[in-house]
C-alpha cells in the first residue's frame, strides 16, 4: 500500500469496466438571443495531474493545461478538466473513467474542497483517483487542503472518499519521479529551447534525450535538479536541436538509474516536439 494512499479513505467497491470519458466543453454556455458577444474568455495555464505507467506501477504525472476562464470557479474548472477531460499527452489517462462532476464547493474562508459526482454503471475509479484531484487542486491553490468526494451511481449506490493534506516527502509514493512541464505535447520548438520539469533523481541528475521516429537518440545531455530524495525538485535543461532535420521528435526526461535496471529501470516522461 502506498504510504500517501493510506491517507485516502473510501467506502464502496465499484464494478469492473472503464467506459470512455467524454471531453469537457472548456467554454461557458453559448450566448442566447441576439446579445452582443463579450470579450473572448481569457485562457490560463494550470498544472493538472494524470495517471501514467512507471516501473513501480501507475503514478501521477503533471501536465500544463490551458483552461478557459468563463467567469466561474477556477477550482471547479480544473476538477472538471481532470475528471471529464483528456490529457494532451496520449501516455496519460484520467483516474475517473465513467465519472462526471455535478458540483465543486469550497468555503469562503478556503478550507476543504468538496466534489459531488455521478458515475455510470460499471465505472471504476483508480486507487490514486482522489490524489489526482488533490494534487491538481493543491497546485492551483498553492496550498494543501482536504479534498472530499461524494459520488452517486445510477442505482443510488454511493462512493465517499477523501484525502487529507500530506507532506511533500510522501509525494514520492504517489507522483512519477520525473515529469516535464515544458515543452508541452506537440510543441514546435526553437533551434535551442529550454526544457523544464520536476524530479527526484539519484544525485539530482536528470538525463535527457531527443529521439527520432525510429527511436534512435539524436541528441542527449543531462540537467542537475535543485535537489533530490526528500521531494521532487525543479530542473531545467538547454536543448540544442539546431542540427536536426525538420520533423517530429520525442523529448525524453529520465531519472538516473544507478542500479542499471535492477529496480525496474528509470522513470521517464516524454513529449512529442516539432522541429520546424
Amino acid at each position: 500500500m502506498l504510504a500517501a494512499a493510506a491517507a485516502v479513505t473510501a467506502v464502496a467497491v465499484l464494478g469492473p469496466g472503464n467506459p470512455p470519458v467524454s471531453a469537457p466543453d472548456p467554454v461557458g454556455p453559448a450566448p442566447s438571443g441576439s446579445a452582443t458577444p463579450g470579450p473572448a474568455p481569457a485562457p490560463a495555464t494550470v498544472a493538472t495531474y494524470w495517471l501514467g505507467e512507471t516501473p513501480q506501477g501507475p503514478r501521477l504525472y503533471r501536465e500544463q493545461t490551458r483552461l478557459t476562464d468563463d467567469g466561474g470557479s477556477r477550482v471547479a474548472a480544473v476538477v472538471r478538466a481532470v475528471v471529464e477531460g483528456r490529457p494532451a499527452d496520449p501516455d496519460y489517462r484520467s483516474a475517473w473513467p465513467g465519472f462526471s462532476v455535478d458540483s465543486v464547493d469550497q468555503g469562503e474562508d478556503g478550507g476543504s474542497v468538496d466534489v459531488r459526482m455521478s458515475f455510470a454503471a460499471g465505472a471504476e475509479r483508480d486507487v490514486l483517483a482522489v490524489s489526482q484531484l488533490a494534487h491538481t487542486v493543491w497546485d492551483l491553490l498553492g496550498e494543501r487542503v482536504p479534498v472530499n468526494v461524494e459520488a452517486t451511481g445510477p442505482g443510488g449506490e454511493s462512493v465517499n472518499a477523501g484525502v487529507e493534506p500530506y507532506g511533500e516527502d510522501l509525494d514520492l509514493d504517489v507522483l512519477a519521479l520525473v515529469s516535464i512541464d515544458d515543452p508541452v505535447e506537440g510543441q514546435e520548438v526553437a533551434a535551442t529551447f529550454t526544457a523544464r520539469g520536476r524530479a527526484s533523481s539519484f544525485e539530482a541528475t536528470v538525463p535527457w534525450e531527443v529521439r527520432d521516429a525510429t527511436g534512435a537518440v539524436v541528441a542527449d545531455g543531462f540537467s542537475t535538479a535543485e535537489g533530490w530524495m526528500d521531494r521532487l525538485h525543479p530542473w531545467t535543461a538547454e536543448v540544442d536541436v539546431s542540427g536536426l532535420a525538420p520533423g517530429r521528435y520525442t523529448f525524453v526526461a529520465m531519472t538516473s538509474d544507478p542500479s542499471d535496471g535492477e529496480s525496474g529501470g528509470p522513470f521517464t516522461d516524454t513529449r512529442t516536439i516539432v522541429v520546424p
